[in-house]
């Protein structure tokens, strides 16, 4: 299994290498079209409870709308609900395949500083992972086999929470 430390700024791996993205990763993705109005991508994060929500055209993966990309142009004072997605998502769309270990994926997150990470194989969108995932991760690997029941509970009832929102 791998696990991370941060360091400072850098990071070192304490363990031998193992799990991969794709055993933590949400199959569910939601996505928006790259000719959407922002408010109809609004939506969709409300309604499912997501921060952030693939761009897609022609089928294909493009971009990713966020929070900090909505809130970002709001501090500028632009209003966002009637613009184009394609005007503020983020672009190029950094993606990681379902084969990386989680050790790698959290690199990629704490390099670039963005906290979803699309999973791709070649053009097709295959899942998700943010920081939530890896947190959980951790939280079980650092704790395993013995994770507390009271915290146990609590992973398995928000990590259902959070697919049925999906």
């Amino acid at each position: 299994m791998a696990i991370v430390r941060c360091r400072g700024k850098g990071l070192t791996e304490s363990t031998p290498p193992g799990d991969l993205v794709s055993a933590i990763m949400s199959t569910k993705v939601v996505t928006v079209k790259s000719t959407d109005k922002v408010s109809k991508a609004l939506q969709m994060m409300v309604r499912h409870k997501i921060g952030s929500i693939i761009v897609v055209e022609k089928g294909k993966p493009v971009g990713i709308l966020t929070e900090r990309d909505i809130s970002t142009k709001v501090a500028k004072g632009q209003k966002v609900r009637g613009m184009v997605v394609r005007n503020i998502m983020s672009k190029p769309l950094i993606t990681i395949g379902p084969s990386a270990e989680v050790s790698q994926a959290v690199e990629q997150m704490v390099r670039k500083d963005i906290r979803r990470l699309p999973v791709m194989e070649g053009d097709k969108l295959l899942g998700m992972i943010t920081e939530r995932d890896v947190f959980r991760y951790l939280i079980t690997v650092s704790y395993a086999p013995n994770i507390p029941e009271d915290l146990r509970k609590l992973i398995e009832t928000r990590t259902q929470a959070h697919a049925l929102s999906h």
